[in-house]
């Protein structure tokens, strides 16, 4: 760290000038509103300041860093007058976690200036604020100085986990042993005499088929599929509601849709023109993701390969569940299920699916923990009830919304932990509850994001 010591003059009607001086000798000054929070950059140093008005109880916090996450943290002692100045020496570090076990040791309330206090009685905790302190203040001196790396989201912006991040894995393709005769989840036993041509009415079907090693097979998805492997094939759906005729039209050979598939007038029209409809249950816990690739598999005559995924998945979760316990915090998550154009707005509960995920993730699910059921109404009173650390959405929900700004604002969201931290986690939607073969991947990475959030409930 190259910064020596940063001069910050406060008064009433100037706000905070701040002077910053370098080891080399580089210096900014600048005069900037109360409240702000101050980029002061020098070559090859960088310096934040958090400055507010100069009262008697006020108190400013210094975060200096440089590129390569390397942070200092020191406290400016309270302001005898409205007119005054002080000077800090930051303490100098080469690693990255210097000063971690310091920030802990001075966890208390006291330390923190009045503008980031909580008027209720729920304390946040100074390693808490310093961390969203230093999100804002080291995107922002990425935008100010450059370091020379890119990154996906904006200042305050959510974090992401996104489907193109995680490649589907493909297991060894089996010759398809044909006939097959397998009873589906609504209790009708189809009949598959031919696999060339299959048509699949669901994210998770999808991914199931294409991991078989099956996906030059598939000539039609439902509009919801929306994995890269199948871009280029064509639609048979509006929404969740196929068209019997789209459908016909392709020429399949078998449909796969699951329990959601509807309307049901369709799939009946399916059947009496004579088309192997396979109906598949629905998954909602980890647990259940075998036997819905089982019954694909063993339908489609590739019982060998079905084999094979199911292991490469439960081997992939189990290794997630793992490396979760090397995370030591537990933060409250609520899952918002929310599609602002059509004015649904859900808090999940148990049953949701993203409860199973928050568990295995090393979190608590707000939704289940207060006993509600797999979706219900958000209101304000709920989501203040459960005051949540995280909030976990789809992305297409949050674009919805009008990103993260608009989710924060609806009623009551802007009252919880959640809000004051713009502690947000969207994850792409045909990621999040598919319950496929990437779910160990996703678990893995829900829990090292989640694990830079902590409650202090």
């Amino acid at each position: 760290m190259l910064v020596r010591n940063v001069v910050v003059v406060t008064n009433e009607l100037a706000g905070a000038i701040v002077v910053a001086t370098t080891v080399v000798g580089a210096a900014v000054v600048g005069t900037f509103a109360p409240g702000m929070v101050v980029v002061v950059a020098g070559e090859p140093s960088t310096a934040v300041v958090v400055g507010a008005p100069a009262t008697s109880s006020f108190a400013d916090t210094v975060v200096g860093a440089a590129c390569g996450l390397d942070v200092v943290v020191a406290a400016i002692s309270p302001l005898a007058s409205s007119s005054a100045s002080k000077s800090v020496r930051l303490v100098e570090s080469s690693e990255p976690h210097a000063v971690n076990d310091a920030i802990a040791s001075t966890a208390s309330n006291e330390r923190l200036s009045v503008a980031f206090r909580r008027p209720d009685r729920a304390l946040v905790p100074l390693s808490v604020m310093l961390r969203r302190v230093w999100v804002v203040g080291s995107l922002l001196m990425l935008a100010v100085v450059g370091c020379g790396e890119s990154r996906e989201s904006a200042p305050g912006d959510a974090s992401f986990i996104l489907s193109d991040d995680y490649e589907l894995p493909v297991v060894e393709r089996d010759d398809p042993a044909l006939p097959t005769r397998t009873t589906g989840a609504d209790g009708v036993v189809v009949d598959v005499t031919d696999v060339s041509r299959i048509i699949v009415l669901n994210q998770a079907i999808a991914e199931i088929v294409v991991s078989l090693g099956m996906r030059e097979s598939i000539i039609g998805r439902d509009a919801t599929t929306t994995i890269a492997a199948l871009a280029d094939v064509a639609k048979v759906s509006n929404g969740h509601d196929i068209s019997a005729e789209s459908v016909l039209s392709l020429r399949p050979t078998v449909v796969i849709g699951d329990t959601r598939t509807g309307p049901p007038e369709a799939i009946d029209q399916l059947r009496s023109a004579g088309v192997p409809v396979l109906i598949a249950p629905e998954v909602w816990t980890l647990s259940s993701l075998p036997s819905r690739v089982e019954m694909i598999a063993n339908a489609l005559g590739v019982e060998a390969a079905g084999e094979r995924l199911v292991a490469l998945s439960e081997q992939a979760i189990a290794d997630a569940l793992d490396g979760v316990g090397q995370y030591a915090s537990v933060p409250r998550v609520a899952f918002l299920y929310v599609r602002g154009t059509a004015s649904v707005y859900l808090l999940g509960g148990s049953g949701s699916g993203a409860d199973e995920l928050v568990a295995a993730a090393g979190a608590i699910d707000v939704g289940a923990l207060n006993g509600l059921s797999s979706f219900t109404p958000l209101t304000a009173e709920a989501i203040v009830q459960a005051d949540p650390d995280v909030l976990l959405v789809m992305t297409r929900g949050l674009d919805s919304v009008g990103g993260i700004d608009g989710l924060l604002e609806l009623p009551g969201v802007s009252s919880t932990r959640a809000a004051s931290a713009r502690a947000v986690i969207a994850v792409d939607d045909d990621l999040l509850l598919s319950f496929g073969p990437r779910t160990g991947a996703l678990i893995s990475r829900l829990a090292e994001l989640l694990d830079t959030y902590s409650s202090d409930a």
